[in-house]
């Protein structure tokens, strides 16, 4: 089940990030890294603020009643669309179709959107999903995080 996730969520949230972290950038992002990311923008604080976000918010996936996965849209700050920041789903039930059913929820929820995703460049199964689901590349960008200079695909989808 998809639905728009709630504060009683947020723990989950935190661990299905965690895991998914550790999961997808142990090979791409130093430790450190991760740990100051995760801190600061996973805390319950920033968390419940993105869960109130309009256009927007954080929709989870349910199994059996555990969050298996969870996406985050923020409006872009040129209002040109929506932006998916975040789609992190288990690492024991990735490749199920959870993810790809978060982004249909999304898509639903706000048609003829023009999307935007940013998809750290090593992260081939990221690169692979958004191009799969009609995301086009657009460019390449170098972002420093927490210190580390990593290197980012943007990508585009219009639904209109």
């Amino acid at each position: 089940m998809i639905r728009r996730g709630t504060k009683e969520d947020i723990p989950a949230i935190q661990a299905v990030a965690r895991m998914a972290w550790e999961h997808t950038y142990k090979e791409i992002m130093r430790p450190e890294t991760r740990s100051h990311f995760l801190d600061q923008f996973y805390s319950y604080e920033a968390l419940a603020k993105a869960l109130e976000v309009q256009p927007g918010g954080i929709w989870v996936a349910e199994h059996n009643e555990s969050l298996t996965g969870f996406i985050q849209v923020v409006p872009m700050l040129d209002h040109s669309g929506l932006e998916l920041s975040r789609l992190y789903v288990l690492p024991t039930v990735q490749r199920q179709g959870v993810g790809q059913a978060l982004l249909a929820a999304i898509l639903a929820a706000y048609p003829r959107t023009k999307w935007w995703a940013l998809v750290e460049k090593d992260d081939l199964r990221a690169v692979a999903f958004y191009k799969k689901h009609h995301f086009l590349r657009q460019r390449e960008l170098i972002i420093n995080i927490m210190g580390e200079d990593l290197v980012f695909i943007e990508f585009l989808r219009h639904d209109f």
